[in-house]
């Protein structure tokens, strides 16, 4: 196994318009998960073989030990990724350096009336303070560009903005999953373009699965469940994924066993298959085979993105 998603909360302080946590789940009616329950959840995911840990939300920076949540995943040995808005970052960034490997900082556009429009909070002038605050601790980061049909022509002046700021851009294509607009398919397949601009992340792989239409159920590459655990904020495994959780199981400090049972391999064995998978385009899930169906341009993807890898070294 790969991959934890961890969701240690589904409070957020902003109001995207291609996510829906803010509309239906602002005021969880559960009370944070204990950092005893995030240990014993650490150690089952060691026993399990997972090497990347993404502390996600919601905005994981509004989750009270996210700090302790870091030092423990890092005494374990995982790779540790999270995402913010920056809006509390300033306050947390000297408590958080060092403990995270791979820090994005979501940024929708380099205009800051397009980008609080999208976000639909003023969050613009904290993400540059967050930039600014970053490099002046050397705590090395991505801007996060979620690409959508309303932002994408932006995307040359995102790139601009990335380079003058010395930052590398990730560059993320929207997904549809409660009937928010993903990005187009022919839209996905102009970003190709930029494959090689400096300062530029972005996954040819993904691309062309997105543009070929996404998951097709008769021949699924979905890695939800097989290589990617997701746990929820009230300690639950989700399965087969967060975005169309169909089962639900409290997890009790039992998550390896719980993992293992037939059950759960059960909906391992028929991931992606649902009829709720026909069509998925959730990188989240995909990105673990894409190189089994894509190998030249999954390979071409990893070199390039390895090269701004050391770009963003300080």
């Amino acid at each position: 196994m790969i991959l934890c998603n961890y969701y240690v909360t589904l409070r957020c302080n902003s109001r995207c318009k291609f996510c829906d946590i803010w509309q239906e789940r602002a005021e969880p009616d559960f009370p944070a998960q204990t950092i005893a329950e995030v240990e014993s959840n650490l150690v089952d995911l060691k026993k399990l073989g997972i090497k990347i840990v993404d502390f996600t939300g919601g905005e994981p920076l509004l989750y009270p030990y996210l700090r302790e949540a870091l030092v423990l995943a890092k005494r374990m040995g995982f790779y540790t990724t999270v995402t913010t808005n920056c809006i509390l970052y300033p306050e947390q960034a000297e408590e958080l350096k060092g403990l995270i490997n791979v820090l994005y900082f979501s940024l929708h556009s380099p205009e800051e009336g397009a980008h609080n429009d999208i976000t639909g909070v003023k969050s613009y002038q904290k993400v540059i303070a967050s930039i600014n605050l970053a490099k002046k601790i050397r705590q090395k980061i991505y801007l996060l560009h979620t690409v959508t049909n309303e932002n994408v022509d932006a995307l040359p002046m995102m790139i601009d903005f990335a380079r003058q700021n010395r930052c590398v851009l990730s560059i993320n294509p929207c997904f549809s999953y409660f009937g928010n607009e993903g990005l187009a398919c022919n839209l996905a397949e102009r970003l190709i373009k930029y494959r090689n601009e400096p300062n530029v992340m972005l996954n040819l792989a993904l691309l062309k699965f997105i543009s070929e239409g996404g998951n097709k159920i008769e021949q699924s590459i979905c890695q939800a469940v097989k290589n990617i655990v997701v746990i929820s904020p009230d300690n639950s495994l989700l399965l087969p994924c967060y975005h169309f959780a169909a089962q639900k199981l409290k997890i009790e400090n039992n998550l390896y066993a719980l993992q293992k049972s037939p059950l759960v391999q059960e909906v391992a064995h028929e991931v992606g298959r649902y009829k709720f998978c026909q069509g998925c385009k959730i990188n989240c899930y995909m990105r673990a085979s894409l190189f089994k169906k894509y190998p030249y341009l999954f390979l071409v993807t990893w070199l390039k993105n390895f090269r701004e890898f050391l770009r963003a070294q300080f």
